[in-house]
């Protein structure tokens, strides 16, 4: 019985670490499910203004992660819509990304690496 209860812990702990991950894309698979989307979605830079300034994806809408009302706005955005969300280099993207799936939020997308692995693999930037 012990061992039954250690494997469904196992098992648990592992679809939800599992989770987490496959909302994780690489800045070209980032870039083709926003291409082939078919639903209504936001792409969100997580970025300040001076770093948005330097060029951000096609379409994003800045949401900067050390704003004073980050918290705020982000509770305030649609849970149904489908998000993608990066930052320069992962950190806070990952840190939304978690806060999102907490509070709700259906389908999150993060780009793995940030804008620095979407300009390494020269995409493009406006």
């Amino acid at each position: 019985m012990r061992n039954v209860i250690c494997l469904i812990l196992l098992l648990a702990v592992g679809t939800s670490c599992q989770g987490q991950v496959a909302n994780q894309l690489s800045p070209k698979s980032f870039q083709a499910q926003i291409d082939q989307e078919q639903e209504n979605f936001v792409i969100l830079d997580l970025r300040t203004d001076e770093e948005v300034a330097e060029g951000k994806v096609p379409g994003a809408e800045q949401l900067d992660f050390y704003g004073d009302d980050f918290d705020e706005k982000l509770k305030a955005l649609n849970k149904e819509t489908t998000y993608y969300i990066y930052c320069r280099s992962g950190g806070r993207s990952g840190k939304t990304l978690s806060q999102m799936k907490d509070l709700g939020f259906k389908k999150v997308y993060e780009m793995r690496g940030g804008m620095n692995a979407w300009k390494a693999k020269g995409l493009e930037i406006e």
